[in-house]
């Protein structure tokens, strides 16, 4: 193969890259983010791998009354809470894209934050679940340099 063609291919390729890295970013976050919804709302673990502290009595009974489960917590009566939290892109110039994932809302932001002070941060991912997104992450890649 001519390396003249390889040189110009992997040009194309990188400036692809950096035309669609913002996109990819907030990509990567939305996979993110549906794992870690998933874990929270499945299985009530948080990123370590262990159960969120127990709902108290009070609002435990409140949440039976209302048909929602209450072995472990889900951060999940109506679902506004899990459905508010997405990922979005804060930063984005020409050395980096950051994108953050919280609540759309100050109300939900303050949901967050009172679990923050009972529970930890619920937003944290595991590190299986970092590791799945590096994977698809490659995958990605690997398709844009043909490899």
């Amino acid at each position: 193969m001519d390396v003249k063609l390889v040189i110009a291919r992997l040009r194309e390729n990188i400036q692809e890259l950096e035309q669609l890295r913002s996109t990819e970013a907030l990509r990567i976050a939305l996979d993110a983010t549906a794992l870690l919804k998933l874990r929270i709302q499945t299985s009530g673990q948080n990123a370590d791998g262990n159960a969120f502290p127990p709902y108290v009595p009070s609002y435990a009974r409140q949440r039976q009354r209302k048909g929602a489960q209450t072995g472990y917590v889900d951060f999940t009566v109506t679902g506004r809470l899990m459905a508010n939290i997405q990922p979005r892109v804060v930063q984005d110039d020409e050395n980096k894209t950051i994108v953050e994932i919280a609540a759309r809302d100050s109300e939900n932001n303050a949901k967050l934050l009172g679990a923050v002070k009972k529970r930890g941060n619920i937003l944290r991912l595991a590190p299986d679940e970092i590791r799945l997104i590096a994977d698809a992450n490659r995958e990605r890649l690997r398709k844009v340099f043909d490899i």
